[in-house]
């Protein structure tokens, strides 16, 4: 199906992307120091319960941003390959508001209603 969105929406989806790519670039760079840190655990129980617990947090944000950031490329490599806002299941066009509010979303809401 011929993609309708409009070159001024599709820039503003871009820069927006750019923008949230930057923010969980620099997020994981925080998050895989903590991850990645060589302090010793502390010798007190209760400190330590409360090392894991934020341990357990920060490896989940840093999951999280990993995958969000692999959307976001994904998103942008569409829009370079000419083909974003298109569904990449049934190839309709995904509506601008839903890729206003989910720009790096790959599926329209039928498709992604089906999942």
């Amino acid at each position: 199906m011929k993609n309708s969105i409009k070159q001024e929406f599709l820039q503003t989806m871009q820069e927006r992307m750019l923008s949230e790519q930057q923010r969980l670039t620099r997020l994981l760079a925080k998050t895989r120091l903590h991850i990645h840190r060589t302090e010793p655990v502390s010798a007190d129980f209760a400190e330590q319960s409360v090392e894991v617990e934020n341990d357990a947090v920060v490896t989940s944000l840093d999951q999280g941003a990993q995958i969000e950031l692999s959307q976001i490329n994904k998103a942008l490599q569409r829009i370079k390959d000419g083909v974003y806002g298109q569904c990449v299941v049934c190839g309709q066009d995904i509506h601008q508001e839903r890729l206003s509010a989910i720009p790096h979303t790959p599926f329209c809401i039928t498709c992604a209603s089906a999942k």
